[in-house]
């Protein structure tokens, strides 16, 4: 016959260290290895991203990885400037996306993994104004 204060004690015991476990355990890592925003054929006095143009951010992560990215300004969080703003790495463990964004002034480009506990990582740049000049873009201040 079991002894259910002994089974009891027992139990909460367990519950303790696994809890104990839990809370030393470090926090979660993020398996995204690197953002990158490529220039593209940008060009101009005002560095090289602009309004209205189009620029392509990848994200390496494990392969199959499911991704969100999303544009920060210092006004807003968007995904509407992403497209698509939420996709999965491909077999390579890379995911790009296209970029245009909308405000001039300083951007973070968040990518973070759709799991709890993700960490995001991030990339800064800065805007200017844009002209499109077919696939070229040229940017002013």
């Amino acid at each position: 016959m079991i002894d259910s204060k002994k089974f009891a004690a027992a139990a909460l015991t367990s519950g303790a260290l696994i809890a104990a476990i839990g809370l030393a355990a470090p926090a979660a890592q993020a398996d995204i290895s690197g953002v990158d925003v490529a220039p593209g054929l940008s060009f101009g006095s005002s560095g090289s991203y602009g309004t209205g143009c189009s620029y392509k951010v990848t994200a390496s992560a494990p392969p199959d990885d499911a991704l969100i990215f999303v544009d920060e300004t210092a006004n807003d969080r968007t995904t509407q400037t992403l497209n698509p703003h939420y996709l999965a790495t491909d077999v390579d463990g890379k995911a790009t996306v296209t970029w245009t964004p909308a405000v001039k002034g300083a951007h973070r480009i968040w990518v973070i993994e759709n799991h709890p506990g993700a960490t995001p990582v991030t990339a800064s740049v800065t805007v200017g104004t844009g002209i499109q000049l077919g696939p070229a873009c040229l940017v002013l201040p």
